[in-house]
């Protein structure tokens, strides 16, 4: 009963966890996300700012295509980065210690079981050796 008792309180306990957890991390997307709406409005004041630096030494359409050249170079190499395909190592570790954990929690399972049902064959078949002659009718 003890048992049962403690792995309630080890489920409540974890509910708790996840809960704040999950309240911690719905606040720390809501500062990204202001974030990210302030690095937008930075961004775009950067253009504002390029354009009027361009409008300087060239015209309104000469100005307003070096942006555009500007934008298109530094998103061709955005994507460039982005297209690396390079699995983290600590990740490529992770799942190699996952696959090892998961083998070796197969392995005491099995063992785990042949060792509490070994007693149980070995009386098994000392019931069924006393018995087999009473079975069939021969008597030893």
């Amino acid at each position: 009963m003890r048992t049962f008792s403690l792995v309630g309180m080890a489920a409540q306990a974890e509910g708790r966890r996840l809960k704040a957890k999950a309240t911690a991390t719905a606040t720390r997307m809501a500062f990204y996300a202001a974030a990210g709406v302030m690095g937008l409005a930075a961004f775009a004041m950067l253009h504002v700012l390029l354009f009027h630096v361009a409008l300087l030494y060239f015209g309104p359409i000469v100005s307003a295509l070096v942006v555009l050249v500007l934008d298109l170079v530094v998103a061709g190499i955005l994507a460039l980065l982005a297209s690396r395909d390079t699995a983290p190592r600590a990740a490529m570790e992770a799942q190699a210690v996952r696959n090892v954990a998961l083998q070796g929690a197969a392995q005491s399972a099995v063992a785990g079981f042949t060792t509490q049902a070994a007693p149980l064959m070995a009386l098994a078949g000392i019931a069924v050796a006393a018995l087999w002659p009473k079975l069939w009718g021969r008597r030893t």
